[in-house]
């Protein structure tokens, strides 16, 4: 059976990583019908690079602006409306799957969400994708459970395929009937729990969402979430996470449980000195439920003397 094939692939600034992700999909073992390239207003010469490989597979797309990993993803999904297609296999600028990927994961024909194995570049596991991810445990700090990763390294023997809770959009490959199903993503995250609010209603719907032990990428870039959260990305991932917290929360308690992480934190902050943490902590409580003030913590672009 041909499956048809549509990637989304979301860039923003990273023109040199783009063109190696974009070379291994020109070099899958199976056909690509369409390869879609969100770009969130690169000033790199993104668009220059994508062009200059000539490439009638490639739809490109300028959003504009910086719309995030959601926003461009959300972008992607629209777009793909416009092609006939069995899967869409999303990804991010600093995603390389292994020449088999696609192949690997399409090898069983899924009806559910699949995610690949992501390794370092020094080959270590990067997979941290959760097995569980419970929003019902009242005195948990954290609803992800255990990871792929950690899985991997305690077993001696690996089954082919580990259901899991949750998904990164890097390179999870999603069949059209749960598109059908559970939509596109919701822009309004930005960046940051996007793909975790996907998996949480494809789960919700009956989906099953599975990591593929066979189908393996490389991750060129390191994940680095602790040095983020003093960033400006801190208050996204705060922000997002109580939005989670508040939408799926499975009780009432859980559904509440933001107010108490934020004062938690906002404690923390405190005794380690770092006033401007309080605030921005107290801002991501305030936009959490309906994800609003985007575009005042947003980075602001460099602009070129």
């Amino acid at each position: 059976m041909n499956n048809k094939i549509v990637v989304i692939v979301v860039t923003f600034n990273r023109k040199e990583l783009l063109k190696k992700v974009l070379n291994s999909l020109f070099n899958q073992s199976l056909k690509i019908d369409r390869i879609i390239v969100v770009d969130n207003n690169s000033n790199d010469g993104t668009e220059e690079m994508v062009c200059s490989l000539n490439s009638d597979q490639i739809q490109y797309h300028n959003t504009g602006g910086n719309l995030g990993g959601s926003g461009g993803f959300y972008e992607g999904f629209s777009l793909a409306e416009q092609h006939d297609f069995d899967y869409l296999w999303l990804m991010d600028d600093d995603f390389l799957p292994n020449t088999d990927c696609l192949e690997r994961m399409l090898d069983k024909q899924p009806t559910g969400i699949v995610q690949p194995v992501r390794y370092n570049l020094d080959g270590t596991c990067a997979e941290l994708s959760p097995i569980t991810y419970d929003l019902q445990k009242t005195f948990s700090l954290s609803p992800k459970g255990k990871t792929v990763k950690s899985y991997i390294e305690e077993q001696n023997s690996l089954p082919e395929l580990i259901t899991i809770e949750a998904i990164p959009f890097e390179g999870p490959l999603i069949p059209k009937e749960v598109v059908n199903i559970v939509g596109k993503p919701e822009p309004r995250f930005f960046i940051f729990c996007d793909d975790i609010d996907y998996a949480i209603r494809a789960k919700n719907a009956g989906v099953s969402i599975v990591c593929d032990m066979g189908a393996k990428a490389t991750r060129l870039l390191v994940n680095n979430q602790n040095n983020d959260m003093l960033s400006w990305k801190g208050y996204f991932m705060l922000r997002n996470l109580f939005h989670l917290h508040k939408k799926h929360g499975k009780n009432f308690i859980i559904r509440n449980k933001p107010i108490v992480l934020a004062i938690g934190y906002g404690m923390l902050c405190f005794l380690k000195g770092e006033w401007k943490q309080i605030r921005v902590v107290w801002n991501a409580f305030l936009d959490s439920t309906k994800l609003k003030n985007t575009e005042s913590h947003k980075p602001r672009p460099k602009i070129k003397s």
